[in-house]
């Protein structure tokens, strides 16, 4: 079986919409104290990193903003994958002398930042793939508190994190197929599109590569993605990995997301928040 979370990571690199980057930095600041970051490191490490600040509004992940810099043209240098870089050292870092282990029930264990932190330690695309389930955990958690959604109350964290390696690997299989679902919304995923996707990805994983060029060729079937999602949270962070595939800006893209919501049960409240706290409209 391929490693889903290092496919993930690659899908992530070289497969999101264009203005994922600057979405990813949005999320990155929502939430509770101060975004997902900040509870990393104060998990972590309890404050900022070694050569790098923890703090977030204006720092190396506000939107349009890579460590390097300010982005040309209001998107993020390096595009998601350099952000999802950025995060993955950055709590690397702040992991080399950790305070506390991660508590069960930390708001911060949700969907995935325990799988960021066994994957910190191979380093790579895994932690890429680690660090974007982190996100849309912590993001999809958030937005549900939010609203008071059903099951965002106490123990949520502990019940939404991945509770083992084969999870982390289904959890992580699904969010690859509502990137790729929502990524032929318009139409526009051909076979020269689904060559391109596949030279990206590790040619000696063969199983990996059939995996998505099946899921390519596949017709969009929204009730069957939504069949595999396992709980309201889940739901929440399937339609925040399709947003970060797409840019949302045709009709069809538009008419897919409000499908994909109906499907999903995701309530009106819910889907607003998850926009706005990736700095879309509603």
């Amino acid at each position: 079986m391929f490693d889903a979370l290092k496919l993930l990571g690659s899908l992530a690199e070289n497969r999101s919409a264009p203005s994922a980057a600057n979405r990813f930095g949005a999320a990155m600041q929502s939430g509770p104290g101060g975004g997902l970051l900040q509870q990393v490191l104060a998990q972590f490490g309890g404050g900022a990193t070694q050569g790098g600040p923890s703090t977030m509004p204006g720092g190396p992940f506000a939107p349009g903003q890579t460590q390097g810099g300010q982005a040309q043209g209001g998107q993020a240098q390096g595009g998601l994958g350099g952000m999802l870089g950025n995060f993955a050292e950055m709590a690397k870092r702040a992991a080399a002398s950790p305070r506390q282990e991660l508590g069960q029930n930390n708001p911060a264990a949700v969907g995935g930042l325990g799988a960021l932190a066994g994957a910190l330690l191979g380093g790579g695309r895994g932690a890429m793939g680690g660090g974007l389930m982190a996100v849309l955990g912590s993001l999809a958690y958030s937005a549900m508190q939010g609203q008071g959604a059903a099951g965002a109350g106490p123990g949520m964290a502990s019940a939404a994190a991945p509770s083992s390696q084969a999870d982390m690997q289904r959890k992580a299989t699904l969010m690859i197929r509502a990137m790729i679902q929502a990524a032929k919304a318009d139409g526009q995923v051909d076979q020269q599109e689904t060559q391109r996707v596949l030279g990206k990805l590790d040619a000696g994983d063969g199983e990996a590569r059939d995996f998505v060029a099946n899921e390519m060729r596949r017709p969009i079937d929204i009730a069957a993605l939504a069949r595999d999602v396992t709980s309201p949270q889940e739901a929440s962070e399937v339609y925040a990995a399709s947003l970060m595939a797409i840019e949302v800006d045709t009709q069809a893209e538009q008419d897919y997301m409000a499908d994909l919501a109906r499907a999903l049960n995701l309530p009106e409240p819910v889907v607003a928040q998850i926009h706005m706290r990736l700095g879309l409209p509603a």
